[in-house]
């Protein structure tokens, strides 16, 4: 064979293997390319439906209260000092770590651990309606026959309605506790805004006081020295105290 066909037949063999599909299974795994049947779920089957959807509710509600960071994310230490930047001309610039205030504040601390005492009680009612719901159906199966049919009727229609209505409890739930989160957030932000006006009144200091958070800030860099978190942190934790006390 000459190498002129030698060559030509290289060409074909390249061809050949670079058009060829990948298998999307190895021979081990011969099922990978296969899709399992779904199996269809019982309608009486609620309590497995109850205990899901706790499940469920659980996951959303931690993230939901993530607004309440309770040291859990990188946050500044509030207790950390720094020397002070002296500031040259009109102008004076200070900035404070909102993470910090929402670590170290114990009225943020308080309205996180009320919100999630409304959590319990909520999804321990949520939990006893379900069990009632699946304790009903169960009793009506065993002692249904014994019932006139008008009897019966009226019965399966009561636990078709609450059962249709079992989901909405939980849609219902979550945004009570919403709800609680957004005005914990506004008593708590107009708090701090409060606090901050009045202490900047008192001493005079600052023409501008910046916000810096770790998950969003416009701030990108400052000076630690200007840094006033900490007695910011103070103040509110002394005022807090004192309006707690009375």
């Amino acid at each position: 064979m000459s190498e002129e066909n030698l060559e030509n037949q290289e060409v074909v063999e390249n061809n050949e293997v670079v058009n060829q599909e990948p298998c999307c299974c190895s021979e081990k795994e011969d099922t990978c390319c296969t899709e399992k049947p779904k199996k269809k779920h019982s309608p009486c089957m609620i309590a497995t439906g109850v205990l899901a959807a706790l499940s469920f509710i659980g996951v959303v509600i931690i993230l939901c209260m993530m607004f309440f960071c309770n040291g859990s994310c990188k946050t500044s230490d509030a207790t950390a000092t720094a020397p002070r930047t002296i500031q040259k001309g009109e102008l004076k610039i200070a900035y404070i770590d909102t993470d910090s205030i929402m670590a170290h504040y114990e009225y943020a601390k308080d309205l996180e651990k009320g919100l999630k005492s409304l959590q319990t009680q909520l999804e321990s009612n949520y939990e006893a309606t379900g069990r009632k719901l699946k304790a009903d159906y169960e009793n009506y199966m065993k002692t249904g026959e014994k019932l006139t049919l008008t009897e019966q009727k009226r019965k399966e229609e009561d636990l078709t309605r609450r059962q249709q209505e079992f989901p909405m409890l939980q849609q219902k739930m979550m945004a009570q506790l919403q709800e609680r989160q957004v005005e914990d957030n506004k008593k708590l932000l107009n708090s701090v805004y409060a606090f901050i006006k009045d202490y900047n009144a008192k001493n005079l200091k600052y023409n501008v006081i910046l916000s810096r958070s770790y998950i969003s800030s416009s701030v990108l860099y400052a000076d630690q020295g200007l840094d006033i978190t900490k007695e910011i942190v103070e103040g509110l934790n002394k005022e807090y105290k004192e309006v707690k006390g009375k």
